[in-house]
């Protein structure tokens, strides 16, 4: 696998990334901008693949003294994502190769805080790709996900995910009965269109009521990114 160097978080985060294969986007970034974390808490970033996410909530709270742990189904991705985290000095990172859908993998309650950014397709949803790296990544059952992160996560714990906005209804089925003080941002590409991206924060075993926040636009009419947008994806602000 052929991998060039790139950078997030206007250059805070260095990555080595496929040149042909996924790629760490703005999403990362994003979800990493839902999250706040005190010192010394446990971050699982489900699905982690280069890292990017991990390391981005990393960048934004370097003095917190976080532990950030990965897990993905790909040796590749995990043999990445350890190389990232030397690059970028993570604090005694652990990258492991998984299927999320094991339980047993990790103990139960274990982190204060789990991020993904789960699968966007159900199986049959989509012709499946011949690219069999891509069709890991993208297909998969939301709810399984979702009940790892609960057996993973702490009571007042808080998970955070990135979806397709067209996902949302089926993201509150899984959260039903499991979470609480649900907080919602839409994320338009513009103004004027429909959203194309939720984050959505939920916190284990909490009755507090759901909140949607105004919409993040991440370019104006003219094409060129939106003074929020500039300071989520380089200025490392935080959505909360």
């Amino acid at each position: 696998m052929k991998a060039e160097h790139t950078t997030l978080l206007n250059g805070r985060v260095k990555l080595k990334q496929s040149q042909d294969g996924l790629r760490a986007s703005m999403d990362s970034v994003l979800l990493a901008s839902a999250l706040t974390v005190k010192i010394d808490e446990r971050v699982l970033d489900m699905g982690c693949g280069t890292g990017s996410v991990g390391l981005c909530v990393n960048a934004r709270f370097w003095n917190s003294n976080i532990l950030v742990t990965g897990i993905d189904i790909q040796e590749k991705m995990i043999d990445l994502a350890k190389k990232n985290a030397q690059i970028n000095d993570l604090l005694d990172p652990h990258y492991i190769c998984g299927d999320v859908a094991d339980k047993n993998i990790f103990e139960p309650e274990a982190f204060n805080h789990v991020v993904m950014n789960p699968p966007y397709y159900e199986e049959g949803e989509r012709l499946q790709s011949p690219d069999h790296a891509r069709e890991k990544a993208f297909t998969g059952d939301l709810d399984v996900w979702i009940k790892s992160a609960t057996h993973w996560l702490k009571h007042g714990g808080s998970l955070s995910l990135i979806h397709r906005a067209d996902k949302l209804d089926d993201i509150l089925k899984c959260l039903y009965g499991r979470y609480g003080a649900i907080e919602i941002w839409p994320i338009h590409s513009k103004l004027k269109e429909p959203a194309i991206r939720v984050i959505v924060k939920a916190v284990r075993n909490r009755k507090t009521p759901l909140k949607i926040h105004p919409m993040v636009c991440l370019f104006n009419e003219e094409g060129e990114q939106s003074v929020q947008a500039q300071s989520l994806l380089r200025d490392v602000e935080g959505l909360v």
